[in-house]
């Protein structure tokens, strides 16, 4: 099967399993959204150049056969009189002509074509590994746009919950107000308050949508508000894993090595055989004017003695393309290390904040429901409740965007760790 065509496969299948089951999770999301990626075909394309330009080097091994044909016209010939001697005089003709083949085969070059063949091979994969990169980078995208629909769904579960308490309390209100025994202001109070609900669920659902919609064109999934997002399980610790940066980090050294062998291999002896056969004349018998076919076979060594001239420079350069990887490599595993600290730090901030704000959910909704049984009473005003109620939200709010993001922040760790 075609490589390029998988992406599209998973992509369809992906649609087929959402449309079936209206849910989604995080994995399904991150499955379709690096098939969808071009970073994906990317990739393949790399390997797939490599594996190609290996197998071109290794033509090298091949006899390198070669078509020539020739024709000339001289306006002047060697010419031997003899007729003193009583021969015939030999005479060259002015034209002359040749056509054949000509074959080199290489027996031996200390390995040179197998350290070009290896460079070919190592380069595609550190530029495969820079393409895992990219598709890392893929994955914390669409973590964050989920993460971010988990958080806005949340928050409209409760402006939803929020709507229906003000609602009811708004009708025990206008019936008090009915029958004198609480004031009109009260009831207006809520009426705003309700009118306000509706505009933050409004605003709410809006950038839901907007999320949804960039989730989708991230995966080329279709994806509406109404589907279920599933927030994932927390992942249990891991430990570290490779990262995409590491591999290329080692793939480059890999090749400068290779690079610092071939410059040395390649200034050695090489050994090649040869042989060339033409049809033609004069030929190698130049006192033969006749057609025929003739030709020769031999072996060679070629050395390139003035390419040690640069070979020095060129190995102390390649140490500086190694000095300045491992550089790059140490700046990573810094960066990464400091990374890892802030998360695990952030992870145990999160899951002491969530505990904190189950009590606090617990205190604001005991205060809330007293409230409404003293607004029921008019010891309180509608202001009042209000107020109280918006505490209560607040805290629920709270409560469930930091349990998402604790698992979100979990997740998130495991893409710094390499896993």
């Amino acid at each position: 099967m075609n490589s390029a065509r998988i992406p599209s496969l998973v992509i369809l299948l992906s649609a087929t399993v959402l449309s079936a089951q209206n849910t989604i999770t995080l994995e399904q999301v991150r499955q379709a959204a690096l098939a969808n990626s071009p970073t994906t075909t990317e990739k393949q394309l790399y390997l797939d150049a490599g594996t190609l330009r290996a197998k071109s080097v290794n033509n090298a091994w091949l006899p390198q056969v070669k078509a020539v044909a020739q024709g000339t016209y001289q306006s002047e010939v060697t010419e031997f009189d003899l007729s003193a001697l009583g021969f015939p005089a030999i005479i060259i003709s002015k034209d002359q002509y040749h056509a054949g083949f000509e074959v080199q085969q290489t027996i031996y070059e200390f390995g040179a074509t197998h350290a070009q063949r290896e460079i070919a091979l190592t380069n595609a994969q550190a530029q495969a590994a820079q393409a895992d990169v990219a598709l890392l980078n893929v994955k914390r995208q669409v973590d964050q746009l989920y993460a971010g629909v988990l958080q806005q769904q949340a928050g409209l579960k409760i402006l939803h919950s929020r709507a229906n308490d003000i609602a009811s309390r708004l009708k025990q209100v206008a019936s008090a107000v009915r029958n004198g025994v609480s004031l009109k202001s009260n009831e207006e109070v809520l009426k705003a308050e309700a009118l306000a609900t509706e505009q933050q669920i409004v605003t709410a659902e809006t950038t839901l949508a907007q999320t949804v919609s960039a989730l989708s064109i991230w995966t080329a999934l279709p994806m509406d508000t109404t589907m279920t997002f599933a927030l994932p399980d927390a992942p249990a610790p891991k430990g570290s894993g490779t990262r995409p940066e590491l591999t290329a980090f080692s793939l480059q050294q890999s090749s400068a090595d290779l690079q610092a062998e071939l410059l040395k291999k390649g200034n050695l002896p090489h050994l090649r055989a040869f042989g060339n056969g033409y049809y033609g004349r004069p030929g190698f018998n130049f006192l033969n004017n006749d057609f025929r076919v003739y030709g020769i076979v031999g072996a060679g060594l070629t050395w390139n003695i003035a390419g040690y001239y640069t070979q020095g420079k060129q190995l102390k350069e390649n140490l500086i393309q190694q000095n300045l990887i491992e550089d790059r490599k140490r700046q990573f595993e810094m960066q990464q290390a400091a990374d890892l600290d802030k998360e695990e730090k952030e992870i145990v901030k999160l899951d002491r904040i969530a505990e904190l704000d189950s009590g606090i959910v617990a205190s604001k909704t005991f205060v809330r429901e007293a409230a409404s049984s003293q607004l029921e009473n008019g010891v309180i005003t509608a202001q009042d409740y209000v107020t109280y109620q918006n505490a209560q939200d607040q805290a629920k709010l709270n409560l469930e965007l930091h349990r998402i993001q604790a698992v979100m922040a979990r997740i998130d760790h495991q893409l710094t760790q390499g896993n």
